[in-house]
């Protein structure tokens, strides 16, 4: 009677516990957790490693060097812009993510963050509670809109910069609350728009609130900088849920401070973890820098829900289970999962 052969053990690496707790896999394994990893600390940690799981760690070329046993490396999240894919691909590496596992998330937040920003939520509990007693004393706090009456949904018109699974969701949102207009800005580089989108330098110019929400790469980095505020609205809001860096830190500060526009949300900044002094955004008090005006910073936390966890982890475990089985292409789920197979690129 004939027997199946004996399933490789594979050995897992967690780099970073934070999306990835209590993972089940039907293959034979051993699997060690990290809360968190430095780039000092990975080469060591990886060095037997047939599978790394990680969510914002970049994985080096001196890291490879020091894992020849290295096959598989699963990304907890959505981003991959740090993802050295031509290594990979050419070390015959897998490498999997989690695509579109936040979209009801971010795109919530989008709300919040909106709401937040055009109501000014953030300073006027700041000015009731804090030693100014800014109620107390002046029994009304309409005086906080300097720029006069915040605009109602149904006088915005918002622009969409970015039109994937994310800004089709805001879309719908934006609809929902009520929203009077909605442009889906084309490439900033196009000459002319495609059906149902507007061009780039129109949507900044018209759009009351402008959302970032596409991905970052080479072409995108300051896609949102000085001339592009100099164009907008005074009433403009900008909410930045993409990426640090799409939008410059520098002349949105400076936007904000000259009451150029109305105000930003950001989630994402280019250095992260961020606090005073590491961006232009948050100034260092110490050293005499004022607060920049009218602007609210959720600390990369769009995505964090409870349904996110849920989809990183079912994404995670069949990306994964599939390059171990080897049939990542032949299912729709596991191949929505694929960055880089087989020396392929695919995303």
């Amino acid at each position: 009677m004939s027997t199946s052969p004996p399933q490789k053990k594979h050995h897992i690496v967690v780099l970073e516990l934070v999306n990835s707790p209590s993972l089940s896999f039907d293959f034979p394994h051993t699997i060690e957790y990290y809360e968190v990893s430095t780039n000092d600390q990975i080469g060591d940690r990886i060095k037997d490693a047939t599978i790394v799981i990680a969510s914002t760690t970049p994985i080096t070329a001196a890291h490879l060097a020091q894992a020849p046993k290295l096959e598989c490396i699963a990304i907890t999240a959505t981003g991959i812009e740090f993802v050295d894919r031509a290594l990979f691909a050419k070390a015959g590496i897998t490498v999997t993510n989690c695509p579109q596992s936040n979209v009801d998330a971010v795109g919530e937040h989008f709300l919040a963050l909106y709401f937040a920003c055009r109501r000014k939520v953030v300073r006027v509990h700041g000015e009731v509670t804090g030693e100014n007693r800014t109620w107390v004393k002046k029994g009304l706090l309409m005086s906080l809109w300097e720029q006069g009456p915040p605009l109602s949904c149904a006088q915005e018109t918002l622009g969409i910069i970015g039109y994937g699974a994310l800004g089709k969701k805001i879309e719908t949102l934006a609809r929902g609350v009520g929203f009077n207009k909605i442009l889906i800005a084309d490439r900033k580089d196009a000459s002319t728009a495609r059906s149902g989108r507007t061009l780039f330098r129109d949507v900044i110019a018209s759009a009351t609130t402008i959302v970032v929400c596409c991905p970052k790469s080479p072409d995108t980095i300051g896609l949102v900088s000085s001339h592009e505020f100099s164009e907008m609205r005074p009433e403009a809001l900008v909410l930045n849920l993409a990426r640090g860096g799409i939008v410059c830190e520098k002349a949105l500060a400076n936007a904000l401070t000259s009451g150029r526009i109305f105000g930003a949300g950001v989630d994402v900044l280019e250095k992260e973890p961020a606090g005073r002094g590491t961006s232009p955004l948050i100034p260092d008090p110490e050293k005499g820098e004022e607060p920049i005006p009218n602007l609210t910073i959720s600390g990369h936390v769009a995505w964090y829900s409870a349904q996110t966890l849920v989809n990183l982890r079912r994404m995670l475990e069949v990306g994964v289970q599939a390059h171990v089985k080897g049939d990542m292409l032949e299912n729709p789920e596991s191949k929505a999962t694929a960055v880089v197979y087989r020396g392929e690129i695919f995303r």
